[in-house]
């Protein structure tokens, strides 16, 4: 497993993480993974770990996931970002795209959904 790609959840909601966690483990894909529980610890983490792949909630404490976006793109620039939430109106959408994420997964999220995002995002690094 030392080779598997490193995934990052960042999302203030430890219920979504675990969801998240159980979702990934059923898809097959194999990946290290790593939590943060708001944007400040996800980007500490990704800057000490270069994930591959990161999960990102749009709206928690400390550092929204538009500001972890933007500092992504200049600490960790070769991490892809997936932006998860539940606020999933057109323009929110528009907007983490054009601040670089890679995709976007709204919540409540289907199992199938994440397995794509995942499959997609690892095969374009």
């Amino acid at each position: 497993m030392s080779d598997a790609p490193t995934l990052l959840l960042v999302d203030d909601d430890n219920f979504v993480r675990r969801i998240l966690k159980d979702t990934l483990a059923e898809t097959g894909i194999e990946l290290r993974l790593l939590e943060a529980s708001d944007g400040e610890e996800g980007l500490a983490i990704a800057a000490r770990e270069q994930p591959a792949l990161m999960f990102l909630d749009l709206f928690m404490p400390r550092r929204s996931g538009l500001e972890v976006l933007a500092a992504m793109k200049k600490t960790s620039p070769g991490t892809r970002v997936l932006v998860i939430s539940s606020m999933d109106a057109e323009p929110v959408v528009e907007q983490a795209l054009a601040a670089g994420a890679v995709g976007f997964v709204g919540k409540p999220f289907h199992p199938l959904e994440i397995a794509s995002a995942v499959r997609q995002a690892l095969a374009h690094q």
